[in-house]
């Protein structure tokens, strides 16, 4: 792995344009850059991948016993949200059995690759999936235009058409989905855009509106043209959905919701911890707990809230010394204590690896990078591509 500067496009939106959604989602990709770019070696790419799926089928292990255990005190959620989420992963685990109708659609995996042999997981993400429109179509238009020769890891488009196959299927009620956000959230919008031109190839219909149209009148969830919602796609976090009357008519509406609120439990930093517990010592692991005595001593740790999805509170230091703090006063859900592992620094930039999990497949990665150690949100997205 290895950095190289390049001269950028003068504008690399007009290359959008050949899409047929590209200039309504053009504003997802407002944090692209393309005045570097990360290389690979095939080996590396396939080391990637296969970490990526490994990492997913023990977070969704780690899941599974969370609810069978009830441990969902210990990532901070309790009462009746505790119970509807146990009653949601039932849906999709059913008798030891999965429900692919009741799974997810996209999630992404925060990776620290320290650009040689180790790649530890730093956080995750089933619930909102900004990024996605860069990951699949910015850097792929990139990568045709000034890259031709090389390869990328990047099947993320195909694999949603076929994800939305396959939760279709066989299901009438799944024949449209009402996608949303809250807005105005320009970001967001134009995701949500490039989410219905993949769900309109796979043959869904699709009807965008806002959150905050989105109407209840006594036994069923309506749109902003008083139709019915029987199935709905959100970018909006479930941590600010969680209020009981909301999913209490859930449940009673009769409305499915992409991803599930199962989903929410991969969305939590405190399930690192146990993840940790249940994979010690594993290689693609940073040591975890939800406290500091937990930890025990290391050189550098990063602490962050259990929730907050890609912007917790949190605080990075090494040896004693603060490198970064997002200066919250508050910590909400709880706080996990975690080894900060070697990561990807050159020339000031710190790189971060997101892996896209597509149904239970990784197919596809892009490359954040920050001069802030965290390569928080606020990280640019720039293009990757490999040689065999």
């Amino acid at each position: 792995m290895r950095r190289v500067t390049m001269k950028p496009r003068a504008d690399w939106r007009p290359g959008l344009r050949k899409y047929p959604f590209g200039v309504r989602a053009m504003s997802a990709g407002q944090g692209w850059r393309e005045d570097v770019r990360y290389e690979f070696s095939a080996h590396q790419i396939d080391l990637i991948e296969s970490v990526a799926d490994e990492l997913h089928a023990m977070l969704r292990d780690t899941v599974r016993a969370v609810a069978e255990d009830k441990l969902f005190a210990r990532l901070g959620i309790r009462g009746d949200a505790a119970r509807l989420l146990e009653a949601s992963w039932a849906d999709y685990w059913a008798g030891g059995r999965l429900n692919e109708h009741a799974g997810g659609l996209v999630g992404r995996l925060n990776l620290a690759y320290d650009g040689r042999d180790s790649i530890k997981l730093l956080g995750c993400n089933y619930d909102t999936p900004e990024g996605l429109f860069a990951a699949a179509i910015v850097q792929r238009n990139w990568r045709e235009a000034l890259a031709a020769d090389a390869d990328q890891f990047n099947g993320l488009h195909e694999g949603l058409v076929e994800r939305w196959e396959e939760l279709a299927r066989g299901m009438p009620s799944r024949a449209r989905i009402h996608l949303s956000c809250a807005t105005p959230d320009p970001v967001r919008e134009g995701e949500l855009v490039y989410l219905s031109a993949t769900a309109a190839e796979a043959g869904i219909a699709t009807h965008l509106l806002p959150l905050q149209s989105i109407g209840w009148e006594g036994r069923r969830f309506l749109d902003d043209e008083g139709a019915p919602i029987s199935w709905l796609g959100k970018i909006y976090p479930w941590e600010a959905l969680a209020e009981e009357t909301f999913l209490h008519r859930l449940r009673a509406g009769g409305m499915s919701v992409l991803s599930p609120l199962w989903c929410w439990l991969l969305s939590n930093h405190g399930l690192l911890a146990l993840l940790w517990e249940r994979y010690p010592e594993h290689p693609n692991l940073c040591r975890a707990a939800s406290d500091e005595d937990g930890l025990g001593a290391c050189e550098s740790v990063t602490v962050r809230s259990f929730l907050g999805l890609d912007s917790p509170a949190q605080r990075m230091t090494e040896q004693g010394r603060t490198l970064s703090d997002s200066g919250d006063a508050d910590w909400p859900g709880g706080t996990l204590w975690m080894e900060t592992p070697q990561g990807f620094c050159d020339e000031g930039a710190h790189a971060v690896l997101q892996a896209w999990i597509i149904g239970d497949k990784c197919l596809g990665m892009s490359v954040r990078e920050s001069e802030d150690p965290r390569v928080g949100p606020e990280a640019a997205t720039v293009p990757h591509l490999f040689r065999a």
